[in-house]
């Protein structure tokens, strides 16, 4: 008799127990449903947060992207704040000049939260002075959608145009009316719409252009704003030639360290030794997550292998206990040939068929975590849907808990298969 034709009967016998102990089984399974559902839905909401934070990190312009703010004199330094320039556009030539790393540099001078008017009506939203490198450097590939974007004209020539994101274009415009083209007034200056930006949503883990759709939920900050030309913005608006602050994306992620350490040298050279920037990459705030990421996996996987543990700790129990009701017949299958390798098997297969269908209900409790995270995330995090259910993810588990199954059940099956005929079939 082969292996298989063994272990069919075995498979049989351990359903058959199964069936005939339903509440017994199920307490002894409870172990194995609790661990194989939280270490599922731990493995599939720790990995969907990391896409959804992977994906807020591309949406503020990758890893490629460095970030120069400026920022109060520390304070060794305050007793020269006279001699402070702030961050002018004379450091983006200078960083053109001597950072070759760098592909793109956007100057950008925030202006304020501002009140747009069009034909009698409103709204308010935050207007920015860029020039024509924000598009690469924000990562904004497909825009605009409708129009052009700000041009290296429009700077040089001070132009009064503007550039709506679309989430401003509802609440400024009727549905009839193309905006292209429009006057609209900021702070009583009239400037020509030149362009719409296309709308951009969070699907699940990824990103994707739909101008189409509307431009509310969780994406809206990201379609909010409007933009003119840099220098509008510092000579008709903010009366100075201080930027806010500067993005520069660099073509190689792999030569992001060697970026920073030429813009701050070049900076500090610049502005005299005055440290009044600061320079941040999105590399390291994916660190700080990762190190998060870690911690997360850490505590919740050993609250998923104690569960485990004790589910296999309750199945070891209930295999000991069938074996003490089952002595006699497995003296009878001894007496009338049975091997001892025929009883390992059988109660190895019944501690492997305990331990499957409590996988399989913990995949399915699983499914039920995962969507109430995902509710509860979804409301906490600014990219929509936070995690998915991968079949490679809920097999791993299913697995883990074959596994533990058939580890707890190889002392019992030892046990079966050991046990002496003669005292067995005296056994009361």
């Amino acid at each position: 008799m082969n292996f298989l034709e063994r272990l069919r009967p075995a498979v049989v016998n351990g359903l058959r127990e199964l069936r005939a102990n339903k509440i017994r089984s199920l307490l002894s399974m409870s172990g194995i449903i609790l661990g194989v559902a939280s270490l599922v839905a731990m493995v599939t909401v720790v990995q969907g947060m990391v896409g959804n934070f992977r994906q807020f990190v591309d949406a503020m312009g990758g890893i490629e992207k460095i970030t120069v703010d400026k920022q109060p004199l520390p304070k060794e330094q305050e007793h020269l704040a006279e001699l402070s320039e702030g961050i002018t556009m004379r450091d983006v030539d200078r960083l053109r000049r001597t950072v070759p790393l760098v592909r793109n540099i956007s100057p950008e001078a925030r202006v304020g939260f501002e009140k747009l008017a069009f034909d009698g009506r409103e709204t308010s939203t935050y207007v920015n002075g860029v020039t024509a490198d924000y598009l690469p450097v924000a990562k904004r590939w497909v825009d605009p959608g409708q129009g052009r974007f700000i041009s290296d004209l429009d700077v040089l020539n001070l132009n009064d145009v503007i550039v709506l994101g679309s989430a401003v274009v509802p609440d400024l415009f009727p549905p009839n009316v193309d905006p292209v083209g429009q006057v609209v007034k900021v702070r009583g200056r009239r400037f020509t719409v030149i362009g719409i930006l296309n709308n951009i949503e969070g699907s699940g883990m990824q990103i994707r252009s739909a101008s189409s759709r509307g431009s509310g939920g969780s994406w809206r900050w990201r379609n909010s704003g409007v933009f003119i030309p840099v220098s509008t913005a510092l000579t008709k608006f903010n009366g100075n030639d201080r930027l806010s602050g500067l993005g520069l994306r660099i073509a190689d992620p792999d030569q992001l360290r060697d970026a920073v350490e030429q813009t701050e040298r070049t900076l500090l050279a610049a502005h005299k030794g005055l440290r009044d920037f600061s320079i941040t990459t999105n590399e390291q705030t994916l660190e700080d997550f990762r190190k998060t990421e870690v911690a997360f996996k850490l505590s919740l996987g050993g609250v998923a292998g104690i569960s485990l543990f004790v589910g296999g700790i309750g199945i070891m129990n209930v295999m000991l206990a069938s074996i003490n009701e089952r002595i006699r017949e497995i003296g009878v299958r001894k007496a009338v040939g049975a091997r001892g390798s025929d009883l390992f098997l059988q109660f190895l297969a019944e501690a492997a068929v305990v331990s499957v269908v409590g996988g399989l209900l913990g995949l399915l409790v699983s499914t039920g975590i995962v969507g109430v995270m995902n509710y509860i995330l979804t409301q906490a995090l600014p990219t929509g849907a936070v995690a998915t259910l991968d079949w490679a993810i809920m097999a791993q588990g299913l697995a883990f808990s074959v596994v533990i199954g058939l580890v707890a059940g190889v002392y019992p099956a030892l046990r079966a298969a050991r046990l002496d005929p003669i005292e067995a079939l005296r056994h009361e």
